[in-house]
């Protein structure tokens, strides 16, 4: 399968040149006295928000009929929570409201005629991660972090249309996804890393912004047929964070 570059980098990308100018202007603007330390042996809390495109990774094998649209956009907004026993070091966690997105376009052939139906599901999973993030630079930090993450699928909804052959007629689709306890797997694990930039800017006060990969290792089914084709998520997300040392 081919896989395309991922849009969000080149907004991630504007992001990053941009807090890389801020950062060190508002730490100039701000009085010597009022510039805080590295935070060491310290607890952070603080909330993130942010967009995100996901991948939806399919073996489609025989199924060339279908396509999914590998880049849905979605939002994420949640909190987190960090122990620095050095300054150079810290343990992250928290938990986001992520959404996971997908189009699928199903273009078949019945009858000598041609028929195309589209698809997009929008899906609502918790995420937790648990990672380390190591960071370079005094006022303003390079991070690099990496770990694992656990979530759960909570919500999903559809829309498009579907075609009806009983009656050969298209309808349009707008409903919750009703959960099947042997078709779906809401359960999900997977590994987490990217990189960021942060600065304190007032007191204990810190800003940042970060570009992070969710890379689910779990089908979003259940084996509950054969030949069942694995639905993985691929999920990159821009996030922003304001977050307050103790």
């Amino acid at each position: 399968m081919k896989h395309n570059r991922l849009p969000c980098q080149r907004v991630a990308f504007l992001i990053f040149a941009c807090m890389t100018a801020l950062l060190p202007a508002i730490a100039q603007s701000q009085p010597a006295d009022t510039l805080a330390k590295a935070p060491v042996k310290h607890w952070c809390f603080g909330i993130t928000g942010g967009i995100d495109r996901n991948y939806h990774n399919v073996d489609m094998v025989y199924m060339t009929d279908m396509r999914f649209d590998n880049y849905s956009p979605g939002s994420v907004v949640g909190l987190r929570l960090a122990y620095a026993p050095v300054s150079w070091l810290s343990i992250n966690t928290g938990a986001v409201l992520i959404q996971k997105n997908y189009k699928m376009d199903h273009v078949f052939e019945y009858y000598n005629l041609r028929y195309g139906l589209t698809t997009s599901a929008t899906n609502n999973y918790i995420n937790v991660p648990l990672e380390l993030r190591f960071s370079l630079g005094r006022k303003v930090k390079i991070h690099g972090f990496g770990g694992v993450f656990g979530g759960y699928w909570l919500s999903g909804h559809r829309t498009g249309t579907t075609y009806s052959f009983s009656n050969e007629r298209y309808y349009d689709v707008d409903e919750d996804w009703e959960f099947n306890d042997k078709r779906d797997n809401r359960l999900e694990t997977g590994l987490t890393w990217g990189a960021g930039l942060s600065g304190m800017i007032i007191g204990r006060i810190e800003i940042g912004a970060d570009i992070r990969w969710y890379y689910s290792t779990s089908d979003i089914q259940k084996p509950y047929m054969v030949n069942l084709n694995p639905r993985y998520n691929t999920t990159v997300a821009v996030q922003a964070s304001l977050s307050y040392w103790l």
